[in-house]
């Protein structure tokens, strides 16, 4: 016998019935599950064999069951197989394996630079089970998203003034109904030494006395650096044109 029912069923679903017949007209045959449902998943009436379960049936703990039947008629028997086939339904939804992720990028990452793949996981079957991915929160369309894989790239330079980003990255099913899930990407952004010390001025000009006392301050320069950090720290030196270490 094979039959075929659904997932999550109510108790007591009709799943099939099973008929043994004996030579002797004057025999009660009775029925009897014996073998293949360990978890006590379904149930025969005795008089009918008419099979129905008895718990709820979860396809993605098991999708499926083979029993074996036995009919006894007196002193005689008679045993058959049962093969019960569970289709899936659309119950789950795609979940991801942290509600937050981060990420450390740098700010001089070109478009098209890849910094984090998400995944998710729907234990469904079939169109059910295929997650198709998207952005629900996307600062700036600063970044994209693969649907098919999940990869997500920049779509251009990311602020280093910002510090960071928070990215809301979804994951829908192809079921009906269909389900989703997100979870936050942050994206924090790192400086990196890009930028060269700048003086305010092209050139200078000082006009100094011959007696002017030795480690007299009479002047001071000044440049900036766009970078952070101590990658925007100056430090000073003379290179050219000190003769005589004045």
């Amino acid at each position: 016998y094979g039959f075929v029912i659904f997932e999550n069923v109510a108790i007591g679903y009709a799943v099939g019935t099973v008929v043994a017949s004996s030579m002797d007209l004057n025999t009660n045959i009775t029925y009897l599950i014996t073998t293949g449902d360990q978890k006590g998943m379904f149930t025969i009436n005795r008089v009918t064999g008419q099979i129905t379960t008895a718990n709820i049936i979860d396809r993605e703990e098991q999708g499926f069951y083979q029993l074996q039947v036995v009919a006894s008629g007196g002193a005689v028997t008679g045993d058959t197989l049962v093969n019960i086939t569970v289709k899936d339904l659309n119950d789950n939804s795609p979940h991801f394996l942290h509600a937050v992720e981060s990420v450390d990028v740098v700010e001089n990452w070109k478009a098209g630079h890849a910094i984090f793949h998400a995944i998710a996981v729907d234990p469904d079957e079939g169109v059910n089970g295929m997650i198709l991915y998207s952005l629900k929160q996307n600062p700036q369309g600063l970044f994209a998203i693969n649907a098919k894989n999940g990869s997500i790239s920049l779509t251009g330079l990311l602020d280093i003034n910002a510090g960071s980003y928070q990215v809301e990255i979804l994951a829908s099913d192809m079921g009906v109904p269909q389900h989703s899930s997100s979870f936050i990407l942050t994206v924090s952004v790192h400086d990196v030494n890009d930028n060269t010390p700048v003086f305010d001025q092209l050139s200078y000009e000082v006009s100094l006395l011959e007696s002017e006392p030795v480690n007299s301050r009479f002047f001071k320069v000044q440049a900036s650096d766009k970078d952070s950090g101590v990658n925007g720290e100056i430090n000073y030196t003379i290179i050219a044109g000190n003769a005589g270490d004045a």
